[in-house]
């Protein structure tokens, strides 16, 4: 699996319906030792505390999908890429009704083949100017 791919499929696990879909997709992209971090989440370790940090979104903001919106950014085995989290009703991270749409920015850390991913750093919102 490609870099692309391999985020492509990482995204997709974001905004799968079920617990089975969400499993499913990080099988193929994630490992029992990747990590997660963003902002709201404390740094969660392999697919099943990472799989209930998705479930935690679609219980607390049904509906929502994460959608890549840049091209995924590579060199060596590190990269960074744009999303937008878009919700049909607002979406309620540490019990604050924030936004429809939030967008944000990922750090990732890649297997030296790409196919998987080892460690996602996730920053929300956009850059800001200096």
């Amino acid at each position: 699996m490609t870099h692309s791919a391999t985020v492509q499929t990482y995204s997709s696990a974001w905004s799968q319906a079920t617990e089975q879909g969400i499993r499913e997709a990080l099988a193929l992209c994630w490992t029992p030792a990747s990590t997660y971090t963003d902002p709201m989440t404390p740094t969660v370790t392999g697919p099943d505390e990472l799989a209930a940090v998705i479930l935690n979104l679609h219980a607390s903001s049904p509906g929502a999908l994460l959608v890549q919106t840049s091209q995924l950014d590579v060199h060596h085995t590190v990269g960074r890429f744009a999303w937008q989290l878009k919700s049909p009703t607002r979406i309620d991270s540490d019990g604050t009704a924030r936004a429809l749409d939030v967008e944000g920015l990922d750090y990732v850390e890649f297997s030296e083949d790409g196919s998987r991913i080892l460690k996602i750093v996730g920053f929300f919102g956009p850059l800001r100017a200096k």
